[in-house]
Parts: C-alpha cells; structure tokens; sequence
C-alpha cells in the first residue's frame, strides 16, 4: 500500500501539471472559465485509476496477460472523468473519444515492451547465474 500512494503521489504531481496546461488551452481556445473543483477531483480520481492501473500491471502473481488486461480496463473510465472536467469543450466531435483511446493504448504498449524488456534482461542475468553456479559445482 506504501508504494501505491508513493505511485499515486508521483503520478497526481504530472496529472495535475497536465490538467491544468490543458485548461489554459481550453481556456484560451474557447474562452470560457472552467471551474477548479471539477478539476481538482478529476485529476484526483484520474491520478487514483493509472497508479491502480500500474500496480495491477505490476503484480507477479497470477496470470500475466489477465494482468494487463485488468490494468487496461481500470483506465477505461478516465475519457469520462476528462468530459467531467471540461464538458463538451474537447468532446464535441465523437472522434476525440477514439483519439484517447489510442493514446491509451500506445502509451500502454510502451509500457508493455519495457516490462518485456525488463523481463528479458532479468531472465538472461538469471541464466548467467546458473550457469557460473552449475559451472563452480
């Protein structure tokens, strides 16, 4: 629990930071005043879903595909947290949905080829080390 709220801390720093950008832009790009409070909660409960989305991803126990699945569905509601936030400034072609999703999912797959990554570096150490233990035995 202590490395979720550390992830969730690190993560509402940059949401927050990015939220508030956007607003300016929103602000700026259709000059309207967009109230603080539903952007306060908003990057709150959108910071809350990807550190859950991460340390689900990060789980080693169970099966690694459900894993991420799982970690991808619980970022599935944040398009509606953002309509919350800014209305139907941002969303008011449906297309701006779908462009959100495939944010989503590439950010993902980038996550998804580091921890491959990761893992392939880990599992090549892993099998030097076997082979020096075998190797002195």
């Amino acid at each position: 629990m202590k490395n979720y709220f550390k992830q969730y801390a690190y993560i509402y720093a940059i949401v927050s930071v990015i939220t508030f950008v956007f607003a300016l832009f929103v602000n700026r790009r259709f000059e309207v005043s967009l109230s603080i409070r539903p952007l306060f909660w908003g990057s709150i409960i959108i910071s809350l879903l990807i550190a859950g989305s991460i340390t689900i991803f990060k789980k080693t126990w169970g099966n690694g595909v459900l894993n991420v699945i799982v970690g991808y569905l619980v970022m599935v509601p944040i398009p509606g947290v953002l309509k919350f936030m800014f209305g139907n400034y941002i969303f008011q072609r449906s297309f701006a949905i779908y462009i959100f999703g495939l944010i989503y999912a590439i950010i993902y797959s980038f996550v998804i080829l580091y921890a491959a990554h990761k893992n392939k570096k880990m599992e090549t150490k892993l099998n030097e080390l076997l082979k020096d233990k075998d190797n002195t035995n």
